[in-house]
């Protein structure tokens, strides 16, 4: 559709949707000239033109929704979900059946809790955007993402339930979405239904295999219920799938660690300090390693290996100091240290 027929429509459905005097016809008539100005500005490019165009819009007509939203479409582009927020509630307060100010709405709330640096004001985000979701999947239940942003939401405010309900709804319109699968799969984990978890997570792998975080929560809930082979293959895979993580080699880690294979358990861990030398939870695992090998070992006048897993442990704890227990051990093992006598 041309800018031009974009005009025509939009007068006639302004101007028709009730009898209107002289003034109210010419404001109406400014309002989609500006507006069709800022669209055709904003598809330029040129974004402080359009607002300016898009404002005088919503100055000569207040309840253009579609201005409202135009603006809010421009802050999200310019990275100000605040503003962007702003505008679409605008939109949605000019026009409660429009659907996609609400979508949108929903997104752009997301973001702030995802930004936001307080857990309350983070979930007071996630609450709002429940609502609006809530009023777009009224509008519109048939919309894959809808649904499936509203199920990502209940999930952070640990409805799970709610959570599943929606996903699952999101999977009827997608079934072929390996996201909406994996979803599923992390909603089923968080409810302590590992089988029905790996179900899904196959499910999603078979949609698409070149997934290694979905591998990674596969081998995870694997590790959960004792399955170190099948765990191990899972990080296995994630690691070929994302040869540049640490994180499937120090899971790997675990699983040779569960299995007493101590040797290959090291080769992963400093594997995964290589890949990542800011890795805590890498050198946490070389440490026990080398611990455990020490404690185990005929001949512990020979402190070699325990220093090293102290100096390991030591440099978790630089990397990541909330490790209550890793702390622990380090207070456990370390030789006192004592003055000279006097």
């Amino acid at each position: 559709m041309t800018w031009n027929r974009l005009r025509v429509t939009l007068l006639a459905c302004l101007s028709g949707a009730a009898a209107l005097t002289g003034c109210e016809a010419a404001a109406i008539d400014t309002a989609v000239d500006h507006y069709v100005a800022g669209r055709m500005a904003m598809d330029a490019q040129r974004y402080e033109e359009a607002l300016a165009e898009l404002e005088k819009a919503i100055e000569a007509n207040p309840d253009l929704s579609i201005a409202h939203a135009a603006m809010g479409d421009i802050f999200r582009k310019q990275d100000q979900p605040v503003q962007a927020a702003g505008a679409y509630e605008r939109a949605c307060k000019a026009n409660p059946y429009a659907f996609r100010p609400h979508y949108n709405l929903g997104v752009t709330y997301q973001l702030l809790s995802d930004t936001a640096e307080v857990a309350k004001i983070a979930g007071e985000y996630i609450r709002r955007a429940v609502g609006v979701y809530l009023r777009a999947v009224t509008l519109r239940p048939g919309d894959f993402d809808t649904n499936l942003n509203l199920a990502a939401c209940y999930f952070q405010q640990g409805k799970f339930d709610l959570a599943e309900h929606y996903c699952k709804a999101a999977i009827e319109l997608g079934p072929d979405n390996p996201f909406a699968q994996s979803n599923l799969g992390i909603i089923y984990d968080a409810q302590d239904r590992p089988y029905d978890a790996i179900a899904a997570y196959k499910t999603s792998l078979e949609l698409d295999v070149h997934q290694p975080k979905l591998l990674g929560n596969l081998g995870s809930t694997y590790l959960r219920l004792g399955r170190m082979r099948d765990a191990l293959r899972a990080f296995e895979l994630a690691a070929k799938e994302d040869p540049t993580s640490a994180d499937p080699h120090v899971q790997t880690g675990v699983c040779h660690y569960q299995a007493k294979d101590y040797a290959a358990a090291q080769a992963s861990y400093e594997h995964a300090v290589k890949l990542d030398p800011k890795c805590a939870q890498a050198f946490r695992g070389l440490g026990v390693v080398h611990m455990t090998l020490w404690v185990t070992a005929n001949d512990q006048d020979d402190t070699t290996l325990r220093d090293r897993a102290l100096a390991a442990w030591d440099r978790s704890l630089e990397l990541d100091s909330n490790q209550p227990d890793l702390l622990r051990l380090v207070r456990k093992y370390r030789p006192e240290v004592t003055g000279p006598e006097l």
